[in-house]
């Protein structure tokens, strides 16, 4: 599991707002907690080396491009983060950790209610993300019927050739109707996450 959360407008550096070990050891073994924070914060000084040193996780904020991170997880957890956009496009289980929601809504603001239109379930404290990550609630139904509306209002476009859509429409000044159709949502075969690619 990918685990990406936002920057804080309102905080000086990165605290983690999990219990990092705590969350590891409940989702056992079998479980490989990827963490990457904000790319604003300075790695060298991350607050997760001892995690890291603990072999509980692995910190990959300095691992980039993003999008490999995101291909190799199963799932993601973030906040606010714009990652959920991009991570939606592959149809995987998203899960929404929102422990400050009031406070980065106030502070930062934001372009929709999140609470309402989650990707998947909202955690507004650790032990209810912990309850989502430790049952099949990260994946079940309700989480796929979550995630399909949100893929139908924000992943229309994205099939592979919106980049080409924009350039041929903006700079080269192509008609609409000469530019590539967009593939509609259900149409497309996202990549397979890491469990369908090598199940066990």
């Amino acid at each position: 599991m990918l685990y990406a959360p936002t920057h804080r407008d309102y905080e000086a550096g990165w605290t983690p707002r999990l219990d990092l070990a705590a969350l590891a050891d409940r989702l056992g073994e079998d479980t490989v907690l990827l963490v990457r924070g904000h790319y604003f914060y300075d790695g060298a000084s991350s607050p997760l080396t001892g995690l890291r040193r603990s072999g509980r996780i692995v910190d990959v904020s300095s691992y980039d491009p993003v999008e490999d991170l995101c291909l190799a997880a199963d799932a993601l957890v973030t906040d606010y983060s714009s990652i959920m956009f991009d991570y939606a496009n592959l149809d995987r289980p998203l899960v929404i950790y929102a422990d400050d929601w009031e406070t980065y809504r106030t502070t930062r603001g934001v372009y929709f209610d999140l609470m309402a239109e989650a990707p998947g379930p909202v955690a507004r404290t650790q032990e209810e993300l912990t309850g989502i990550l430790t049952t099949d609630a990260w994946r079940d139904e309700g989480a796929a019927k979550a995630r399909a509306v949100f893929r139908r209002r924000f992943c229309e476009y994205d099939d592979g050739r919106a980049a080409e859509r924009v350039v041929r429409r903006v700079f080269l000044g192509q008609d609409e109707e000469s530019l590539p159709p967009v593939l509609p949502v259900e149409e497309r075969t996202p990549a397979p996450g890491p469990e369908e690619a090598c199940p066990s």
